[in-house]
């Protein structure tokens, strides 16, 4: 059963839950509608920091050579914003993310406010399909619906540019010496005194409001790994209770990583450490730690933190896949997507999605770092993204992120409890029960 990468970043969930942040750039602001303008498009983003630089870099040649002006805004509470505007009839941006709702996409396909990506794409389409990434352009046994990916009724709604994978496990290439671990058992049989380190694992689970969502990552890719992706998946829709037997046991086998002999400063640090600080410790003498599960972006945190080490990926750095738990579910593999979809169906809006479809407007994005492309024929210079591509376009299936595609308080209520259980590992059976009662009145709800 294939599934898709999730599409909305939890490190993009970190820094911008629920809140709004309006940034010009390139070009200026264009205010919040869209533009008839055959010289001017609207684009909203989430995106801030070197994610933003990097998309302006990926938007200067588009500029150039079209002399067409993007008018770029930031705005990490976008789909809220669209939601307001699609009720209330006002304009709407010409180009921006897709909801991540399933009920969303539906919903919005049906009032036309989604503009299908093969009117985006015209003639350019079937090169999109051919050099995307499968898991992100096609349904689970050629289904012609799957909201996850924006594919209602046989037509695409959602333009995949990014993605990201999840579930590696980094560690310091001066420290760590030895050879992979194949099972997550031999991960966790390691002897940290034996690479001169305090402890086996560093984990940083604040993050503001939505503190928890790193260990909800790194439980997610232990359930899809011990328990299939049939049971992962039906847990994601609220079909599998939290109490039943594999939800419990990932949850179990996720305490091992964050017991007070395991993590690095005991469970309270992990709970106290900001995600983008976590790994700090790997780099320090003696190191604090030997590994730290994170995905693919987690490598421009390494860099600004130790910025007189001047760390590079490959050397001094890397990452292996995630050990086997269960042989035969190891082709899962965890992830998440950015994408864009078209809201009005302009000739400026048509040039910059089919723009941003293509192999040169990827590898900008590719040589920025700090990303995989969606497309599968991308030249990647860095050695980390190079093996990161490489599992990618290797894994039988790609599995989306569980708490973003949660229902609200079903993911509020998730991403909590795995914050109580790391503190407090005796209410597990509490917690679970807690949550199969959260579970039933949120997807009653949603």
């Amino acid at each position: 059963m294939a599934e898709v990468l999730g599409r909305l970043s939890s490190k993009a969930i970190a820094l911008g839950l629920g809140t709004l942040f309006l940034v010009a750039a390139c070009g200026g602001g264009g205010g919040g509608g869209g533009s008839s303008s055959p010289t001017d498009v609207t684009v909203w983003t989430a995106w801030g920091g070197a994610e933003l630089k990097a998309f302006k870099d990926v938007l200067a040649p588009f500029e150039s050579q079209t002399g067409i002006k993007v008018h770029l805004t930031t705005n990490r509470d976008s789909t809220t914003q669209i939601a307001n505007g699609i009720a209330a009839g006002t304009d709407l941006p010409d180009i921006a993310p897709g909801p991540t709702d399933p009920a969303q996409v539906k919903d919005w396909v049906s009032k036309g406010a989604l503009k299908p990506i093969e009117t985006a794409l015209g003639s350019q389409f079937s090169d999109y399909m051919s050099n995307t990434y499968g898991a992100l352009t096609a349904a689970p046994g050629g289904s012609g619906d799957d909201p996850y990916i924006g594919l209602i009724g046989g037509k695409h709604y959602e333009m995949m540019v990014k993605t990201q994978v999840k579930g590696l496990i980094w560690y310091n290439k001066k420290v760590f010496t030895g050879q992979a671990p194949k099972t997550f058992d031999d991960l966790l049989a390691i002897n940290p005194s034996q690479y001169n380190a305090k402890s086996l694992f560093c984990a940083g689970f604040e993050s503001g409001a939505a503190s928890g969502w790193p260990a909800s990552d790194q439980i997610d890719n232990i359930i899809m790994r011990q328990s299939g992706d049939q049971v992962y998946t039906s847990w994601i829709q609220g079909k599998t209770k939290f109490t039943d037997p594999a939800i419990k046991l990932g949850y179990q086998t996720f305490l091992k990583e964050v017991s007070d002999s395991a993590v690095y400063g005991g469970r309270n640090t992990a709970l106290s450490t900001n995600f983008g600080k976590a790994g700090d410790p790997m780099f320090k003498s003696p190191a604090g730690c030997l590994f730290l599960e994170q995905a693919t972006f987690i490598t421009s945190f390494f860099q600004q933190d130790f910025p007189s080490q001047n760390l590079k990926a490959g050397t001094d750095f890397d990452f292996f896949a995630h050990p086997s738990v269960n042989p035969q579910y190891d082709g899962n593999v965890n992830g998440f997507y950015d994408n864009f979809a078209m809201y009005n169906d302009t000739s400026a809006a048509r040039k910059l999605m089919a723009y941003m479809a293509t192999k040169d407007a990827q590898q900008i994005w590719a040589n920025d770092g700090g990303t995989l492309a969606a497309r599968k024929d991308i030249n990647y210079t860095d050695p980390v993204f190079k093996n990161a591509a490489t599992i990618a376009g290797s894994a039988k299936n790609l599995l989306v992120t569980a708490g973003d595609f949660m229902p609200a308080d079903m993911q509020k209520a998730f991403w909590q409890s795995l914050l109580n259980v790391t503190r407090d590992p005796g209410s597990l059976d509490s917690q679970l029960t807690h949550l199969d009662q959260v579970q039933a009145a949120a997807y009653t709800s949603s």
